[in-house]
């Protein structure tokens, strides 16, 4: 057994690899394959303990960068970071866990090494425990299955069942392969060996035929001029009050080089690390220098809302995005703007407050007490053009996204400040996360970063231009928006939802002796 929890821990591991910045995707299956092989005829107990220990290796290898937000910009003992790091991968290895012990559980439905265990079962289960992963506690959905697939034959999938889809996919595709494997292996059922072959190709080969498929057309006729400001701040200044008239500084020096007719400048996440209502003066000068210079900027801010004027210490904190040079001068508080909804346990805000607030204590970080903006808010609109917002974590939330696009967006947009988490494989991750989202509703993604990955992404997914992490820069570039809706971006997870319950159905129809 213990040689089996070693190579479980090694399987998940390995996973990391099939993600940016590697890109080696086929060691996806071959991590998801190791796990389904090590469980499918073992107790629950046994089950259990390598799907912990696959979780383990598979968070380890993919999220342990968080350790540079907890120690460095926490400030926190190497000890207590390794420890609160220790907890939330343990936790985050709960939902493997649960997977494994499932499946295990379901023995009587779908017994072991069965088509029905590999191919149906299995995947409906785990789509089940990286719902709960991605909703409990607001959920942290880092590292679905199915981004690895962004460099694989897979990705023509993305514009049609979206990124709940492929990660369906990716999990029946290794429950065939092992299918095929064991069955050969055991030299019996040839016909169900041969049909499973060819469905396993016939996934694989659908998307030759898909892959060149327009489900958008680029409107040629109307151009977008922009200029996206990557200050890169370091993040131990960031929230520092001395630091923030250099801040304001580098910013407004970098627009000032771009300022012009028709011209749309794109700030950072919060790149006005203060309240502002503290800020109307800038805001009221930057706001007239864009509108004589014919351009709009869209700036990160955090809002102080007071919900009531005389009680100044009981206010809301909404992580903002403003648009300031429209053609109605700027007066608090505008209405061109986004709030973002969709808060980071801990960095935004405090799940179970009563219980978990000594552990936020520890790690003090700033602005983390935040109000949630509409589950559904107005695209922004610059220079005439419509943007569907996400900020930061919100981009690798597809059905967020979905709930706010509308077949009138001309773009996508996200802004981010990815300084938390250093030089480290998590910023890369983020952009990758990004790119399926375009890729998804086939439209352009524009993406602003404090200290990288700033970049334009074309509606294939592919990234077009950048500017390389931790550099002052400003990345210019011109671009036409997209028309038309793809499969996903006009049913959403509904044809996902659909087999799902058909596959829930199979699972428990068992078959008569």
């Amino acid at each position: 057994m213990l040689k089996h929890l070693f190579l479980s821990l090694i399987l998940g591991g390995i996973a990391v690899f099939s993600y940016a910045p590697f890109h080696i995707w086929p060691l996806a299956f071959i991590s998801f394959i190791g796990l389904l092989w090590l469980i499918a005829d073992k107790s629950k107990k046994q089950a259990l303990l390598i799907g912990l220990t696959w979780g383990i290796g598979y968070f380890v290898g993919g999220v342990h960068w968080i350790y540079i937000s907890i120690k460095q910009y926490g400030e926190l003992p190497t000890a207590i970071a390794i420890v609160i790091l220790g907890l939330l991968i343990v936790y985050l290895s709960l939902y493997p866990m649960l997977f494994a012990l499932l499946l295990r559980m379901l023995d009587r439905y779908a017994p072991a090494f069965s088509f029905k265990q590999l191919v149906i079962t299995a995947p409906v289960i785990w789509q089940f425990s990286e719902f709960l992963r991605g909703y409990i506690l607001t959920g942290f959905a880092w590292l679905e299955l199915g981004y690895s697939q962004l460099d694989s034959p897979l990705r023509a999938y993305f514009p049609i069942i979206g990124i709940e889809g492929v990660n369906l996919i990716t999990s029946i595709i290794c429950g065939l392969i092992l299918y095929i494997l064991h069955q050969l292996r055991s030299k019996v059922h040839k016909k169900h060996v041969l049909g499973a072959i060819i469905a396993l190709i016939a996934i694989f080969i659908a998307p030759i035929s898909l892959k060149d498929i327009n489900w958008t057309t680029v409107d040629q006729n109307r151009i977008a001029n922009f200029s996206l400001i990557q200050g890169n701040i370091p993040q131990s200044l960031r929230w520092n009050s001395e630091q923030l008239e250099s801040t304001l500084k580098t910013y407004y020096q970098l627009t000032q080089q771009s300022l012009g007719k028709d011209k749309i400048i794109i700030w950072s996440e919060a790149s006005i690390t203060d309240f502002e209502i503290n800020q109307q003066p800038f805001l009221y000068y930057l706001d007239n220098q864009a509108r004589a210079k014919g351009s709009e900027i869209a700036v990160g801010i955090i809002d102080y809302r007071l919900k009531n004027a005389e009680d100044q210490a009981n206010g809301d904190i909404y992580n903002t995005l403003l648009v300031l040079g429209g053609k109605e001068a700027y007066q608090y508080p505008t209405t061109n703007r986004y709030q973002k909804h969709h808060l980071v346990p801990f960095g935004e805000f405090i799940p179970l407050e009563s219980v978990l607030e000594p552990i936020a204590a520890l790690l003090d970080i700033p602005m983390s007490s935040m109000k949630q903006g509409d589950k559904k808010q107005p695209q922004l609109t610059m220079q005439g053009f419509k943007f569907t917002t996400a900020i930061c974590y919100e981009v690798i939330l597809s059905n967020y996204i979905w709930h706010n696009f509308q077949q009138d967006t001309d773009f996508l947009l996200t802004v981010s400040n990815d300084a938390w988490f250093g030089n480290s494989i998590g910023p890369k991750q983020h952009l990758q996360m990004a790119q399926a989202r375009a890729l998804e509703f086939g439209r352009p993604l524009i993406r602003s970063t404090n200290n990288g990955i700033t970049a334009i992404i074309d509606k294939k997914g592919y990234i077009i231009q950048q500017i390389p992490a931790f550099t002052e820069g400003v990345l210019n570039a011109t671009l036409s928006p997209t028309t038309g809706l793809t499969p996903y971006a006009r049913w959403g997870n509904l044809p996902y939802y659909v087999l799902i319950l058909f596959m829930c159905i199979i699972t428990f129809i068992k078959k008569r002796s």
